[in-house]
């Protein structure tokens, strides 16, 4: 009965860690544009993400990328955001 029991520990584990990876992927693979999208979504309340945004929008620009036009622009709140 204990080994039974021990099974049925050990493949729930298993299940967990497997959905916990998959769940990691997504954050991950959504995490890819949230510089841009931050941007994009603050374009209309603030001042130096609206311009930064006019410089980004029409490019296919990397978050390294992103963040580098907005620490050259000098608009360090913004950047600490990011």
């Amino acid at each position: 009965m204990a080994k039974n029991l021990f099974k049925k520990a050990k493949s729930a584990v298993k299940s967990k860690t497997k959905s916990a990876k998959k769940s990691a992927e997504k954050v991950v693979s959504s995490a890819k544009s949230s510089a841009k999208s931050h941007v994009e979504s603050l374009a209309h309340q603030r001042r130096d993400a609206a311009v930064v945004w006019g410089m980004i929008k029409d490019g296919n620009h990397s978050d390294d990328e992103i963040k580098q036009i907005v620490k050259d622009k000098g608009f360090d709140t913004l950047l600490g955001e990011l």
